[in-house]
Parts: C-alpha cells; sequence; structure tokens
C-alpha cells in the first residue's frame, strides 16, 4: 500500500512539474533568443571580424622578393644568357611606433563595434519583451472575454425567463444578445492579433514551427520594479549604455588616427638585399636603404585636417548623446513610477470596486431594484476595467524594458 502511495505522488508531481515546463516564461525567452536568434549571432559575428583586424593593423607590410636579368642580348629569349642574375628581397621598415598607433585605433574601433552590437542585442531583447507583453496582455483580454461571454449568457437565459413571465420588456434580452454578439467580434480581433504576437514571438525565437499551440504563456508574470533613484539610474546609463560606449571607443579610434596622420610626416625606411648571380665571374650581393620623402605638405595637412575634424565630430555627437540620455532617463523613468501607480491603483482600488459593484447589481436586478440595463452596463464596466488592467501591465513591462534598453543593463538584478 505504501508503495501504491509513493508511486501514485511521484506520478502527480511529475505531471504537474511537465504541465509548467512548457510554459514560456520571460527569463527562458530571454535566454532562448540569445542562443538561437540570428540577429544577435550576427552581432556576435560582427565583433569577431572587427577584431581580427587588429594584428592586421598592427603588422608590416609583406616583404617584396623578386629576380632580375639583367643586360639579357635582345636576340635571344634565354634569359641565362644575362650579364647577371640577380635575386632580391625588400622590407618595408615603419617609424617606430607607426603601426603600434594603428593597432590601438584598430583596437578601439573593435571596441566601439562591440558597443554597437552590444545596442543590437539589446535592441533584439526589447523587441521580445514588447512582443512578451503583448502576447500576455492578448491571453488575458480573451480570459476575460470568455468569462464575460459566460457572464452573458447567463444574463441572456435570466432576461429570456423574464420575458416569458412577463418581468420584464423584449428590450432586455435583445440587449444581452447585442452585447454578446460584441464580445464574439471581439474574440476574433484579439485571438487574431495573438497569432500576429506568437508568429512574432517565435520568429525572434528562431522557431520554425507555425502551430499556435506549442508556446504558452504563464497566466500570471512578476513584474518588474524599481529598486534605484534616478540619479543612480543616470549614472549607470552614463556608463554602460551602449551608444555612449561607442561613442567614447570612436573618440579614442579617431584620437589615435590624429596621431597616425602627424606620423605620416615621418619617413619610412624600405631595406633590401640582392644575390647577384653571373653567369660569367664571381657572384656578388648588394644591399639597399631607401626612405620616402613626405614632401607634398597639401596632401599630409588635408589628412591630418580630417583626421582632427572627424574628432570633434564624435566628440561633439558624445556631448549631445550624453544630453539626451538624460532626458530620455527622466522620461522613462516617470513612464515607469507612472505605470505601477496606476496598476497599483487598479488592484487595491478599481477592480474591486467594480467587482462589488457587478455583484450588488446583480443582487439588485434579482429583487427587481434596478432594470437589466443597469445589470449589463455594471458587467461592462467590469469587463473594461479588467482590459485596462492588463494592458496597463503591459505598459508598464515594456516601459520598464524600454527603461533597461536606455540604460543599457538590467535594473532588477
Amino acid at each position: 500500500m505504501l508503495k501504491t502511495i509513493i508511486c501514485f505522488t511521484v506520478i502527480i508531481i511529475s505531471t504537474t512539474a511537465w504541465a509548467h515546463s512548457d510554459l514560456l516564461t520571460l527569463d527562458e525567452a530571454v535566454s532562448r533568443v540569445l542562443g538561437a536568434n540570428q540577429d544577435i549571432r550576427a552581432a556576435h559575428y560582427t565583433v569577431e571580424a572587427a577584431k581580427a583586424r587588429i594584428p592586421q593593423a598592427k603588422a608590416l607590410e609583406d616583404p617584396q622578393i623578386g629576380v632580375e636579368f639583367y643586360n639579357v642580348p635582345i636576340n635571344t629569349g634565354d634569359v641565362t644568357k644575362a650579364d647577371d642574375i640577380d635575386y632580391k628581397i625588400e622590407q618595408k621598415i615603419p617609424f617606430p611606433g607607426k603601426r603600434h598607433i594603428l593597432g590601438k585605433a584598430a583596437r578601439f574601433d573593435a571596441e566601439a563595434v562591440a558597443a554597437k552590437s552590444g545596442g543590437r542585442i539589446q535592441d533584439v531583447l526589447l523587441d521580445l519583451k514588447r512582443t512578451y507583453y503583448d502576447a500576455y496582455q492578448i491571453e488575458r483580454s480573451l480570459e476575460v472575454n470568455r468569462e464575460n461571454q459566460g457572464l452573458l449568457r447567463q444574463f441572456l437565459g435570466s432576461a429570456e425567463t423574464a420575458y416569458a413571465s412577463g418581468k420584464t420588456s423584449a428590450d432586455a434580452p435583445l440587449k444581452a444578445q447585442v452585447e454578446l454578439s460584441k464580445l464574439k467580434n471581439e474574440e476574433i480581433l484579439l485571438r487574431q492579433g495573438h497569432q500576429t504576437h506568437m508568429a512574432h514571438l517565435k520568429a525572434l525565437l528562431n522557431d520554425p514551427s507555425h502551430e499556435d499551440g506549442d508556446l504558452r504563456l504563464p497566466a500570471r508574470l512578476n513584474w518588474p520594479r524599481l529598486r534605484a533613484s534616478l540619479m543612480e539610474i543616470e549614472s549607470m546609463a552614463l556608463e554602460a549604455r551602449p551608444e555612449l560606449t561607442e561613442l567614447r571607443a570612436m573618440e579614442k579610434r579617431d584620437s589615435a588616427k590624429v596621431t597616425s596622420a602627424k606620423q605620416g610626416l615621418i619617413p619610412d625606411v624600405t631595406i633590401g638585399f640582392a644575390y647577384k648571380q653571373k653567369p660569367v665571374g664571381q657572384d656578388v650581393w648588394a644591399a639597399s636603404t631607401m626612405i620616402n620623402l613626405p614632401i607634398f605638405w597639401g596632401k599630409n595637412r588635408g589628412e591630418i585636417q580630417e583626421a582632427k575634424a572627424s574628432l570633434k565630430a564624435t566628440q561633439a555627437e558624445h556631448q549631445s548623446m550624453e544630453i539626451h540620455t538624460h532626458h530620455e532617463i527622466e522620461q522613462a523613468y516617470s513612464g515607469v513610477v507612472a505605470s505601477q501607480k496606476i496598476v497599483a491603483s487598479y488592484q487595491r482600488e478599481l477592480l474591486p470596486q467594480a467587482r462589488t459593484t457587478l455583484e450588488a447589481a446583480r443582487e439588485a436586478y434579482a429583487s427587481g431594484h434596478v432594470d437589466f440595463l443597469t445589470l449589463i452596463d455594471a458587467a461592462r464596466t467590469y469587463k473594461d476595467l479588467q482590459m485596462s488592467f492588463y494592458e496597463n501591465q503591459a505598459r508598464l513591462g515594456m516601459t520598464f524594458a524600454e527603461l533597461e534598453r536606455l540604460v543599457g543593463r538590467e535594473l532588477e538584478n
């Protein structure tokens, strides 16, 4: 008997775990998107490509090797008849520090690309969260719609009975039928919207299936809460926002390019070595050293001016982005605070009051103290408030996600 009870308990626990395991939580959706979304993969590969350019920028130019056949008689194509056969190798050696500066510029450029790719990843996550909250809102709205359809069917049956017994006019069942038809039409639109959002959610998850039922969202969510002050969040944004991180790296890159442009005024050295094979006579060797002469000052000055102008443009863009960040953070922060207050108001006051009003209207209608239209209005008001509640819940999640996108990091961890 004990074994039977244990087996039965295990089966119940396993079944319950399975029933909840296929619910797509927001954390699981984020994890799946980070691992499977193609836009995020492309962002990672873009960073890899930028990092691969760093050793290229620091490396020396490839050496040149060759052979020269000197004084081949014009009446023959036999190169062995040449007076000399010269085997040469040359290497350009830049002034010390030039390749180092180019490597720094490439490294800062890779940092800028990484920050931009980070912003691209966060854009995908923001799109995911918006879609997730939209789908959640529609699912809850469908739930409310179905509940109200059942309620109105009860009202319709009660009104038809009252009409048949002469206790009410024909307007009562007609009004209930009209309200029920409105709810059915609303359900059609909600289902269409749900299908659209779930299709987009699957695209973000890189899910190739087209069935709607294999992704299910929880019936209730844990909604985010602000735990940091506005000043703290602004400080986080100035440090972590991808756009600002990108511009800081671009400033360093452009500063390195200014240094590199100035170094263009310094000559480079090319050294060479040749082995001269003489068909007649003793073989000899030769060496050479050449330097370039940067005497075209207009070209060099233009390159320096271009680099300086690019640096100033990046600095101005950075300052502008910091100013906009302050204003955008303030706006998003106030939006989250307002949404939190509205949702709390629905939970503490509006919904309980509307539910109480509906129950009072049902009792009053049953006792004949109010007419049927008053009952319908109370049911409609309660339903509209429920819809609005879930809409404001979804708005809270979205505004919080938008604030996190501006900051560049999660705010609850």
